[in-house]
């Protein structure tokens, strides 16, 4: 069987969609490699609910402009055990709120004034273990991660750029070709549970679960001078979390951070491209259309990616 690693490039914002696929797939111990991404993240309304659990509808709220730019630093180590290896990323943002969008409610913050702000958000490591006594047959790896924000950005207004809440995160990611059927089609298929800290504020935020599952899936088939072409998909789940059309009836620490607190589900589709230029450089090219979501922005995603095996 044909072992192939997927070469995307789709960071994001904390509120926005999912992440790139994960690895099924790991390197050679004693290996390092880097990676580079970037994403340009435009939206311009956003989707709240009305009614309730039992009789949910949608209603749109146009004039919320947003242009984010994602910065994606990340790097590899195999270790000398076989199959681990220890990951860490850290994402630079850059966002601006677009002339004409309304202001914010309850307030707006520093990073609302129409102008580029950049700052860090959340550093991002962990490790990774891909069982490769099954390798010839399908690949399949296990994560678990943490991060911590490492700045002091804004957490609310149409320009936060983040939620600067601390979480853990396990993951599980399969994917195999179908040799020897179509020994060039390829599928994976990932799926992590993100568990993050509480709202501390007070005891009204902190009853909110922040907690979110996250499954993406990629089909994709190897074109001659080692390129990829795929179609992909991506969905958020919010375990817990209030809506819009809830705030009127919570207390007033409630509204002022209902942008860490919403109830945020999302689902994207698009294509991933991937070229291996040679043993050392793949690089890639994904672009992620918004097509659900409750309590969120209409957020869709075009990036780019590189990464380098030293």
């Amino acid at each position: 069987m044909r072992v192939y690693s997927a070469i995307v490039g789709a960071a994001m914002l904390l509120s926005a969609p999912v992440s790139a696929f994960a690895q099924a797939y790991l390197g050679e111990p004693n290996t390092v490699s880097a990676n580079f991404g970037y994403t340009y993240a435009p939206s311009g309304k956003l989707i709240a609910t009305t009614g309730d659990d039992d009789n949910p509808g949608i209603n749109e709220l146009p004039n919320v402009i947003v242009h984010a730019h994602i910065f994606e630093l990340g790097g590899q180590y195999m270790t000398p055990i076989r199959g681990l290896a220890v990951e860490a990323s850290l994402p630079l943002v850059a966002i601006k709120v677009g002339d004409g969008s309304f202001n914010h409610f309850p307030k707006a913050s520093r990073y609302d004034d129409h102008d580029t702000h950049f700052t860090f958000t959340d550093l991002r490591g962990g490790l990774r273990y891909q069982l490769k006594q099954i390798e010839q047959y399908l690949g399949l790896s296990f994560s678990l991660a943490g991060s911590v924000p490492v700045a002091d950005y804004p957490t609310l207004g149409f320009g936060g750029p983040g939620h600067q809440l601390k979480a853990l995160y396990a993951g599980v990611s399969a994917a195999r070709t179908l040799d020897p059927v179509l020994p060039n089609l390829y599928v994976q298929l990932d799926y992590e549970y993100a568990k993050r800290e509480k709202v501390d504020v007070d005891a009204e935020t902190e009853k909110f679960n922040r907690d979110y599952s996250s499954v993406g899936m990629m089909l994709a088939y190897f074109l001659p001078h080692n390129l990829f072409a795929g179609i992909a998909g991506n969905y958020r789940h919010a375990h817990g979390g209030t809506t819009f059309n809830e705030l009127i009836f919570e207390s007033q620490s409630v509204q002022d951070e209902h942008d860490r607190l919403l109830k945020e589900s999302f689902a994207l589709v698009g294509g991933n491209l991937g070229w291996s230029v040679n043993e050392k450089l793949q690089v890639g090219a994904a672009v992620r259309f918004f097509v659900y979501g409750r309590n969120t922005r209409n957020q869709n995603l075009f990036g780019v990616n590189a990464n380098y095996s030293f």
